[in-house]
């Protein structure tokens, strides 16, 4: 599988996740069926997505596991703009608190598996 292909196919992953976790969001389950849709028909445009709207302004915050920072970028991000992307930046401000550590753990694993990904599929030197 290409790095592409490794990489839309960890996000659906982690919105397929989201998704079980937090079976009362409506905009994580529309987004997980978005992003499916989006991969089968354009993934590139899956990665550009992920790039351009979180990858940018939350790489640093998530290799650093800044919950503070991801919460007031992501507030401030979603009054301007809201993409298919969003919701996974959303649960911090809404329920980060509530989440059992173990939860906590694999949501910044695959954000940071996917950070990772999204940086080679682009050719963007690592600073993870």
């Amino acid at each position: 599988m290409s790095i592409l292909g490794t990489f839309t196919t960890q996000l659906v992953n982690f919105f397929e996740e989201l998704q079980e976790t937090f079976p009362e969001e409506k905009d994580i389950r529309m987004a997980t069926e978005a992003i499916s849709g989006a991969k089968k028909v354009n993934p590139r445009l899956v990665l550009d997505l992920f790039y351009e709207h979180l990858y940018v302004d939350f790489h640093r915050a998530i290799a650093d596991r800044q919950v503070d920072r991801i919460i007031a970028q992501a507030r401030q991000k979603v009054a301007t703009q809201f993409n298919e992307i969003m919701p996974a930046i959303t649960l911090f401000d809404k329920h980060w608190g509530g989440l059992a550590e173990s939860n906590r753990d694999a949501i910044w694993k695959y954000l940071t598996v996917l950070c990772v990904l999204c940086e080679r599929a682009k050719g963007i030197p690592s600073d993870m």
